[in-house]
């Protein structure tokens, strides 16, 4: 005997394959346009703000993985001075971690989570994230900014050059800083005043001579060099810096400037006593260089 219905059971079975029951037409609508919905959830209303067309039974639900292991940091943390760098390691580091210092970017960080060394047994050369750091960016101080700018313009006339030196005396070690405001002074003195001659001392100075119009002579003892005595870079201790005295004479005027002596020399060195420091302050080895 033929069933009452021959199509039953290919529908039954469409619906099965589908998931759609296309013998009730309103469900199966409903559930093309949900299924559109979840396809592009997002609409923007008038108002420019947009809105998310989820249905009401979804919710969020964590899955559990006792295999997974916890986040680990990611922070990049810049600090102002040695001392702040060596605190934030020594909170943090672990066996992983090392200082790069690199001279050329003026910056010397502690890299926490950096890869296991080779004689970790259980985890040897293991590749570690290098997300969490702490870097000390050093920066020029307002003293050497001062003096480097005044040396790379160059030669000045005896005003400009007088009155720099009386405004910084405070910043020199040697001579002592009343005998640089009264060498200052001489020069403004002489002013408008023309060249005649210069004699070497013994000592390496030179002695310059000048007359003015009513036949008068003058004359100023300008250094072989200068000291000064203040810190490369903000927040450091005072260094030592050497600069030498430069002059010329041209159609009865005088010039002066100063140059430095080994500043990179020095300069690098202090960097480098810096980054030993942080070293021995967090029982962390020390990497001279930059990553590739």
């Amino acid at each position: 005997m033929a069933p009452e219905n021959p199509t039953a059971e290919p529908l039954a079975e469409l619906t099965i394959q589908t998931g759609f029951d296309i013998r009730n037409p309103g469900e199966t609508l409903e559930t093309i346009l949900r299924g559109a919905r979840l396809a592009d959830p997002i609409l923007e209303g008038p108002d420019g703000r947009k809105y998310a067309t989820l249905p009401k039974e979804f919710t969020l639900r964590e899955l559990e993985d006792d295999a997974r292991l916890d986040p680990f940091p990611r922070q990049r943390v810049t600090v102002d001075d040695r001392a702040s760098l060596s605190a934030y390691a020594n909170r943090y580091s672990d066996s992983r971690s090392i200082i790069i210092a690199d001279y050329d970017a003026l910056t010397i960080s502690a890299r926490l989570d950096w890869h296991h060394h080779n004689q970790d047994s259980d985890q040897a050369l293991r590749t570690g994230p290098n997300e969490h750091s702490a870097t000390l960016k050093l920066r020029p101080s307002e003293e050497f900014m001062r003096w480097d700018a005044f040396v790379q313009k160059g030669f000045h006339d005896q005003e400009t050059f007088a009155r720099f030196l009386e405004e910084n005396s405070c910043d020199v070690h040697l001579p002592d800083p009343a005998t640089l405001i009264e060498i200052s002074r001489d020069f403004e003195a002489t002013v408008g005043q023309t060249y005649k001659s210069s004699t070497r001392l013994d000592n390496g100075d030179r002695k310059i001579f000048f007359e003015s119009d009513s036949r008068a002579t003058h004359d100023v003892i300008v250094p072989q060099k200068i000291t000064l005595r203040i810190p490369f870079y903000n927040g450091e201790q005072p260094s030592d810096i050497e600069a030498r005295f430069r002059w010329r004479a041209a159609s009865g005027a005088v010039q002066f400037r100063l140059e430095w002596h080994r500043v990179e020399y020095h300069r690098r060195a202090h960097f480098t006593e810096i980054a030993y420091t942080a070293s021995e302050e967090t029982g962390l080895p020390v990497f001279i260089g930059r990553e590739g």
